[in-house]
């Protein structure tokens, strides 16, 4: 019997039979490919990117709205005050038993984890204080006993709780300034374990309105002065009104809409020391805005003595010229800043201008940082003067 021919013997798929040829991509289609796959991902990537930033968006603004809520109900059961004061511990006292972080933190509100997700800056400005400041010259400071605070301000907050098994429980800021008194890692410790980890923190700042509401002035047109080495002026509690209260907000004749609470916070600061999972200068945001200053300089109104109340160049005038320093507020989703209005209600405002602020009229200057005279915050929906009444 005749054999089979050699290439009858050849393996199938083997040899170069039509049906056993078998054709590799060669490197221009495996170019052509990628180079259409990265196109796509090019198209896509914005608006994954955009649909990404609208939910962190929306998730701020319920934030923001919970907080709101938790505000109201506090005020409900404070004879309407919204809160006892700024995240502050040197200007308002103990940062967990004074101010609206720790009142909510306290009512159940966590608002260490409600943070904004579009912000960068995940420390309010007052952990600097908490880490790095000397408090030694407050522990002579009894909380029971108003006549020995700094400045009137309680730094220790509450007083010490006996528990039923005989130990005490102390407050945070008390038992810093009682044993960590300056800078170390005990104090860096504790700060974390009775602060941070307790959700004392934020990233929105507050308005001057809410923790101040308007100017003490005494008869000359300038801010209470405390005396002594106390600091003076818009920041200071003591020439201040103090809190808001809902009754004053009755009173000030200014739509609710139309006054800010709460927004999102801009960079103020960087933190000086490593803390926790947070590196050296880690951006941190401004405890409340700065309240009302001069057109354009941006300054404080110092009314020179002798100044009458009354006429064109009275002090009653030049405080009415000045404008709420809302360049705390910052728009952090891509140009857009969300703001809590007194109302309960969440506005966004657009940075229309591209320059990292919202401008409620100020002249542009180089002092304020303003680019030009776009007004994203209009004066008469979004409350600028020093006081909520008007004139």
């Amino acid at each position: 019997m005749q054999s089979p021919c050699k290439e009858c013997r050849q393996a199938p798929g083997r040899g170069g039979g039509i049906a056993g040829r078998r054709r590799g991509i060669t490197l221009i289609e495996m170019l052509t490919v990628i180079v259409i796959i990265t196109l796509l991902l090019a198209l896509l990537l914005p608006a994954l990117n955009s649909a990404r930033e609208s939910s962190r968006q929306a998730a701020c603004a319920s934030n923001l709205r919970q907080i709101g809520l938790a505000l109201q109900a506090f005020a409900q059961s404070e004879n309407g005050l919204l809160c006892t004061g700024a995240f502050d511990w040197q200007r308002d006292g103990s940062v967990t038993s004074v101010g609206w972080v720790a009142d909510l933190v306290k009512n159940g509100t966590p608002v260490g984890k409600i943070l904004c997700p579009s912000n960068p800056a995940l420390l309010s400005e007052t952990y600097n204080d908490l880490l790095n400041l000397d408090v030694t010259s407050w522990q002579p400071e009894v909380p029971a006993n108003p006549s020995t605070w700094t400045c009137g301000v309680n730094h220790k907050g509450q007083a010490a709780e006996t528990l039923p098994d005989g130990s005490q429980k102390r407050d945070p800021c008390e038992e810093i300034i009682a044993t960590q008194p300056t800078p170390s890692a005990a104090r860096d410790t504790l700060v974390m374990e009775r602060v941070f980890a307790e959700h004392y923190n934020t990233n929105y700042t507050a308005s001057w309105f809410l923790v101040r509401t308007g100017l003490r002035l005494d008869s000359t047109g300038n801010p209470v002065n405390p005396g002594g080495s106390c600091e003076s002026g818009p920041l200071a509690r003591a020439s201040t009104l103090g809190p808001l209260n809902v009754n004053a907000l009755a009173a000030g004749a200014v739509a609710s809409s139309f006054i800010p609470l709460l927004g999102d916070g801009r960079i103020s600061a960087n933190l000086e020391r490593p803390f926790g999972r947070f590196k050296k200068s880690a951006p941190m945001v401004l405890s409340f805005t700065r309240g009302p200053v001069t057109n354009p300089a941006m300054s404080y109104l110092a009314v020179p003595s002798g100044t009458p109340r009354e006429g064109a160049n009275g002090w009653w005038a030049m405080w009415n010229a000045t404008l709420q320093d809302y360049r705390g507020f910052a728009p952090v989703h891509r140009g857009v800043a969300n703001i809590l209005m007194a109302d309960g209600s969440v506005q966004s405002y657009k940075d229309a201008n591209g320059d990292g602020l919202l401008n409620n009229g100020f002249t542009p200057d180089p002092a304020n940082g303003y680019t030009d005279a776009s007004q994203e915050l209009i004066k008469t929906e979004f409350w600028s003067r020093y006081e909520l009444r008007q004139p």
